[in-house]
């Protein structure tokens, strides 16, 4: 008998969140039991040469981590670990008896290196178990049960530490990372464990080397770390300077548990609500500006008070709002270079910029005088530049994530992934289900008055002549809805775009509102059903250069629903704008409509024109192998054109693979399709060596051969059509 997925997704939630528990539990009694005794054992001068030893150990387990990982799969080895993990711990609650020195530096490595890379291999099962959409929810659900896990860390750790002893954490250190294999074995219970998965590695550096995105985020953290070691220092130096011994363990036990419960009561109140309040930038810049506005305070009142305080909010939004948007982040990156790069960023990253903060730390010591000041200046001026890559984080997030989709429109997840609300959200929700009930009892009333009803314009030939002559209620309405429109009043136009029915005469009033993104989705909604009547006014506004680069990229995604010959022409005229966004969506319009209305007539020989020009682009920037993600899926988006879009979106994905097989078969798909003229001038962008004569095989054999070695290609075709895995 099947389980049902529901259910199925219900169990691997509940043990999903009892492995975060135990697993930040362990966390956070390790960092106390870590601290206490490093800080017991050893003077706090000798703590940036520990971070950047850790750092080094961090390098070598991260690259054989992330093969181990990418080879095998997060689902089979991790659960594992964690029980190797929980056994090492017994070992070191044994000796820390006999070797106290060096079986602290042990520790420190263990809670350091091997829990980072444990933790990071958590998350990159959740990322796998659950579809994006899913995952949205998950990710900021489980982040609450993170703040929870930071309580019970700190409470069980004070707590065991005054029963017994200190050394007694570290035994429950090993009970809980236990727990955790256990519950996670349970989480990736029935999940599907693919054949490639288990053949195939993916280098970590060479993902990180071609995905601008990943070299963002993995900056990001860079930064991120070394503004905690520099914090992490300033308060253990003061710490050591005004606690004694025995108050340390009781100290940080109470730090982290602060942390924890503010940490639950901000995602309980907030959590949820700031990605779609404030966006995916928006919710991460927080803790940069947190950082800086702390700084400046700790600058001015420097002590144990205001260093511990700004130590404490760095830290609990690192865990919470920081997290939950930072995760998201993966959504639009492939499973493989996900799996190779997750651990490269959590781990690699977060100890590299460990140990960028361990040198500013040891080069501040040498300078005479206080280092405070110095060390607190330069957590500024990271924070400053991790509010700039943010910036950038998003916007490279979206461009990869609209570099993904395979159909010429985005749909409402991906605007709403981009800069949506909740208010946004329901509102559409709320409106577009009363919507025609609306217009039925403005239809009723007008009939009452012996006035004719209006209703949306669907095409030209729908309208006919007695419904094109305005009446003066009409004139009324039209004006006022024009004013709204051109009002800054969100709430005024959100009422127009969602509750009124829009004629070919608003559309001017709507396009600039494109460029508003707080009613993006729902001008998007209102001028859909103009794309056919108003084809013509919409690929005049394409084509006109005096308009918002923006608007014109996004006017391709109401064309691409068009079904006349003018938004063809539009489309195809579109190709050769300056601009590669407006061209990228161009195609892709061009293709959906090829796909809904084989009946158009698109013009191939302006396409193939089209081709040979982005081919010289490509060729003369130096694009010599296929390293630019956006013109590549530009030009194979113009052969979907001529082709079919699905045909040539197989051929992408085969020769993104570095399977040589499933490369060799799409190259020789395409030898068979291609002219010769842009095979001559193509290869050299897309092959290693020259064409190879034509096969003898049709190309109706090579494409079924390519759908049975790319099963990945139709996994993804069904996410995007919501069809369960």
């Amino acid at each position: 008998m099947m389980e049902n997925p529901a259910t199925s997704d219900k169990h691997a939630f509940i043990f999903a969140a009892l492995a975060m528990i135990m697993m930040i539990g362990n966390l956070i009694a390790g960092k106390t039991a870590r601290d206490a005794f490093f800080l017991s054992n050893f003077d706090v001068t000798d703590l940036p040469k520990m971070m950047i030893a850790t750092a080094i150990l961090s390098a070598f387990a991260v690259l054989a981590f992330s093969r181990v990982l990418a080879h095998y799969g997060p689902a089979r080895i991790i659960p594992a670990l964690y029980l190797v993990s929980g056994f090492a711990f017994v070992v070191e609650w044994g000796a820390m008896v006999w070797m106290p020195r060096a079986i602290t530096v042990v520790l420190y490595f263990h809670a350091t290196v091997l829990t980072a890379l444990l933790i990071s291999g958590y998350w990159s099962i959740i990322n796998e178990r659950y579809d994006p959409y899913s995952a949205k929810k998950v990710v900021s659900r489980l982040v609450m049960f993170n703040a929870l896990g930071t309580i019970f860390g700190a409470a069980a750790a004070n707590g065991v530490a005054e029963l017994i002893d200190s050394r007694a954490i570290i035994a429950m250190l090993a009970l809980l990372h236990v727990t955790v294999g256990v519950a996670l074995y349970q989480v990736v219970r029935g999940q599907p464990i693919h054949k490639r998965q288990r053949g195939k590695t993916v280098n970590a550096l060479s993902v990180l080397k071609k995905n601008s995105l990943i070299q963002r985020m993995a900056l990001l953290v860079l930064g991120l770390s070394a503004i905690v070691a520099l914090l992490d220092y300033l308060l253990k130096s003061t710490l050591q300077a005004t606690l004694s011994k025995d108050e340390l363990v009781s100290f940080f036990s109470y730090f982290y548990m602060g942390i924890g419960i503010g940490s639950f009561v901000l995602q309980s109140l907030v959590g949820q609500k700031a990605l779609r309040w404030l966006g995916l930038g928006g919710t991460m810049a927080i803790l940069p500006v947190a950082a800086i506005f702390g700084g400046l305070i700790a600058l001015a009142f420097r002590n144990l008070v205001s260093i511990t305080l700004l130590r404490a909010g760095t830290n609990l939004l690192s865990n919470t709002l920081f997290k939950s948007g930072f995760e998201l982040l993966f959504m639009p990156i492939s499973p493989a270079d996900k799996r190779a790069s997750k651990i490269l960023i959590d781990v690699g990253a977060d100890r590299s910029g460990e140990m960028l903060g361990s040198l500013f730390i040891l080069a501040i010591l040498l300078i005479p005088g206080p280092p405070d000041n110095y060390l607190l200046v330069t957590v500024l001026l990271l924070a400053g530049a991790m509010l700039l890559l943010i910036f950038l984080l998003h916007r490279g997030y979206v461009s990869q994530l609209a570099n993904n989709l395979r159909s010429g429109i985005l749909d409402p997840d991906e605007i709403e992934i981009k800069d949506a609300t909740t208010e946004h959200t329901v509102a559409l929700t709320r409106t577009s289900l009363e919507r025609d009930s609306l217009l039925r009892q403005i239809a009723k009333a007008r009939e009452g008055a012996g006035a004719p009803a209006a209703r949306p314009v669907e095409s030209d030939s729908a309208i006919s002549a007695s419904e094109l002559t305005p009446t003066a209620a009409d004139d009324d309405l039209e004006i006022e809805a024009i004013r709204d429109l051109r009002s800054q009043d969100v709430h005024r136009i959100r009422r127009v775009l969602v509750n009124q029915a829009i004629t070919p005469s608003l559309l001017p009033h709507i396009l600039p509102l494109f460029l508003n993104e707080k009613v993006l989705r729902e001008a998007l909604s209102a001028a859909r059903p103009l794309a056919s009547a108003a084809a013509g006014q919409m690929a005049d506004a394409l084509l006109d250069h005096h308009q918002h680069p923006l608007i014109r990229r996004r006017i391709p995604l109401l064309l691409g629903q068009a079904n006349n010959e003018r938004a063809v022409l539009g489309l195809t005229l579109g190709l050769e704008d300056s601009e590669l966004d407006v061209r990228f969506r161009c195609a892709q319009a061009l293709g959906r409509i090829k796909t809904n209305h084989p009946n158009l007539t698109i013009d191939n020989e302006a396409i193939w024109r089209v081709i040979h020009q982005e081919i010289a682009r490509l060729r003369g920037s130096g694009h010599q192998s296929m390293q630019g993600v956006e013109p590549q899926r530009h030009l194979f988006n113009l052969l979907g054109v001529i082709f079919g879009s699905e045909v040539m979106d197989i051929c992408y994905d085969a020769l993104q693979a570095e399977d040589l097989t499933l490369r060799g078969t799409a190259l020789e798909y395409l030898e068979n399709q291609l002219p010769q003229d842009v095979r001559t001038t193509l290869w050299p962008l897309i092959a290693t060596g020259p064409g190879a004569p034509k096969s003898d095989r049709s190309a109706q054999e090579i494409l079924r051969d390519l759908r049975k070695a790319l099963p990945s290609f139709k996994r993804a075709k069904q996410n995007e059509a919501g069809e369960p895995k």
